[in-house]
Formats: structure tokens, C-alpha cells, sequence
């Protein structure tokens, strides 16, 4: 094999998303100093200057979208500047898959959290879980605590490590940053808030589209996995959510089955209760020990799938 041929197998797509994922892994940027952490501020003072109470259902609806448009251009266009006119676009777009795969934060609380409650700390628990999520966390008993926690870490596999993988293989590095942005709004504008009903419309209808197919292959791996367990929970069908996006709750569906964990069931958001399917399985508060393993353990599954594609790749070489 020449130096050329092992250049271009090092540089490829694969090679450059198996570096990024470990690289986010075990090199995180702080919290502060994130472009993510900036877009998610920004995104909230947009939406208390234009999201005005008292408007009609239909302003409501296009100050939404054109605030997601707003957003959107804010952060792509400059970023596809850089990316058109950079000469090593190679290291560019790899910086932009890094930042789209941000998943360390959420790591951080929900470790925390975790650590917290098996100590007997109900409220510096809550408060941890309060800080990365939209809905309320204040009154969580031991098991919400537990299955918040575990939705969360379920959430953030798809949202913040399968997507985005799967737009970057399918449209390079803006396509993975368009996604992490859509995300990052739905967790701002989240429509379940009576605030958001209708002013984050777009960008739960968005989300829906965009994660319908990585929620569906990534669900088919979790039910594969499942197949070699036993006393597995019966699977039932999907109900329809309006309020939470569908294609999470049918990972989520997919994640409890496939660990044997009850997931699901209502939640409350600024002290109204939202109803949701709930997923037989074992209690989630015996279960919170496993979390960070399973975690790894998804971890670990992509890091193996680019590397078999890494050695298919050098194989069939052309």
C-alpha cells in the first residue's frame, strides 16, 4: 500500500468521524467556551424579543420559522464561508463535526445526578437534571429522578452522536451542524412549554423529519442487540405523541426493550402534567448503577462500526 492510498484512507469521511468521536470523548471543550453553549443564548434572546404573548396562533407559527431560518443562517452561512474558502477544508469540517457532536455536558450532569441520588441527595440531584432539560425537575421523586436520567442519556445517544454522524456521512459537515443546531432549538423552544406551543412548530415538524430515519436504524440496532436477552418486556404499539417528539419516544421504546428498563409515562412541564406512552421494564432506580456502562456500551458500538467500515474501505479499496 503506497503513501498516497494511505493518505486518502486516513482522510476519508470515516477516518476523520472515528477520530472526532474520540477525540469529543476524551478531549471535551468546557462548557463555557463552546460555540453550542453561545447558539443556545443567542437562540433565547431571540425568541423573548420576538415571541411576544398576546399574538395570534399564526404570527406565533411565523415568528417560529423565521427565527429558525434566522438562526440557521446565522450559524451556517459563516460556517460554509470558512469551510468554501479554507484551504485545509479537511480540518475545518472536522472541527465542525467536533462541535456538532457536543455531548459532554450531558454526560457530566447526569453523572452528577446519578451520584447524588445514590448518595440519598434528592435535591442537588434534581438540580443537576434541572440544568440540562425543559421539563420539571423539582418535585422528582427517586424513580423519576432515575428515569429522567436515563432518557436523558438515551436522548443524548441519538441527538448527540448518531445523527449527527449519520448527516455528516450524508452531507458533509454542514449538513451534521444544520442537525446539532435543529436539536439544540427544540431543547430551547420546546413545544411541550405553553410558551412554545406554536412558536417552536417549525422546529419540532423539522426534527420529526430529520430524526425519523436515524431514530428508525438506531432503533433496529437496539432490537437486535435485544434478541440475544431473555425475559425481554412484550413490545407494544407506538401511540402518537403531540407534545413529545414521536421518533424520540420510539427510541426510547427501543432502548427500554433492548435493557430491560421502564421508561416513558408522564411528565410535567411548568406544572402541567403531559401524558406519554409508558415501557414496561425494570425499575429504573436498580437500574441507575448499569447507566454509565450501557452508555459505553453504545459508545463503544459506533466506534466499531467505523472501524469494520475503515476496514472494509482498506480492503475493497479501488
Amino acid at each position: 500500500m503506497n503513501t498516497e492510498l494511505l493518505t486518502q484512507l486516513l482522510l476519508s469521511p470515516v477516518a476523520l468521524a472515528l477520530l472526532a468521536l474520540l477525540a469529543e470523548r476524551w478531549f471535551p471543550w468546557p462548557e463555557q467556551w463552546h460555540p453550542l453553549a453561545v447558539f443556545r443564548l443567542m437562540a433565547s434572546y431571540l425568541s423573548s424579543k420576538v415571541n411576544k404573548p398576546g399574538r395570534s396562533v399564526r404570527q406565533q407559527r411565523l415568528a417560529g420559522f423565521l427565527a429558525w431560518l434566522t438562526m440557521s443562517l446565522l450559524v451556517l452561512l459563516p460556517a460554509a464561508i470558512v469551510f468554501a474558502g479554507a484551504e485545509v477544508s479537511l480540518a475545518v469540517g472536522w472541527l465542525i463535526l467536533l462541535v456538532s457532536l457536543r455531548q459532554q455536558p450531558v454526560n457530566q450532569a447526569v453523572k452528577l445526578a446519578d451520584s447524588h441520588l445514590q448518595r440519598g441527595r434528592k435535591n442537588a440531584a434534581r438540580a443537576w437534571l434541572s440544568r440540562i432539560t425543559w421539563r420539571d425537575c423539582d418535585l422528582l421523586s427517586e424513580h423519576g429522578i432515575a428515569k429522567t436520567s436515563l432518557e436523558l442519556r438515551a436522548s443524548s445517544i441519538l441527538e448527540h452522536r448518531f445523527t449527527p454522524l449519520l448527516f455528516w456521512f450524508a452531507g458533509g459537515p454542514l449538513a451534521a451542524l444544520g442537525i446539532r443546531t435543529l436539536v439544540e432549538l427544540t431543547q430551547v423552544w420546546p413545544v411541550a412549554q405553553p410558551r412554545y406551543r406554536y412558536f417552536g412548530a417549525t422546529t419540532h415538524w423539522l426534527y420529526t423529519i430529520t430524526h425519523f430515519l436515524p431514530s428508525f436504524l438506531l432503533s433496529l440496532a437496539a432490537r437486535f442487540m435485544a434478541l440475544f436477552q431473555r425475559d425481554k418486556p412484550k413490545l407494544k404499539s407506538l401511540n402518537r405523541n403531540a407534545l413529545f417528539p414521536t421518533v424520540l419516544l420510539s427510541w426510547l421504546q427501543s432502548f427500554s426493550y433492548c435493557h430491560r428498563v421502564g421508561l416513558g409515562g408522564p411528565i410535567q412541564v411548568q406544572g402541567v402534567r403531559v401524558a406519554r406512552q409508558r415501557f414496561d421494564g425494570r425499575p429504573p432506580e436498580l437500574l441507575l448503577p448499569r447507566a454509565l456502562r450501557w452508555q459505553r456500551q453504545w459508545q463503544l458500538f459506533f466506534v466499531t462500526c467505523l472501524v469494520i467500515t475503515l476496514l472494509v474501505l482498506f480492503i475493497y479499496r479501488p
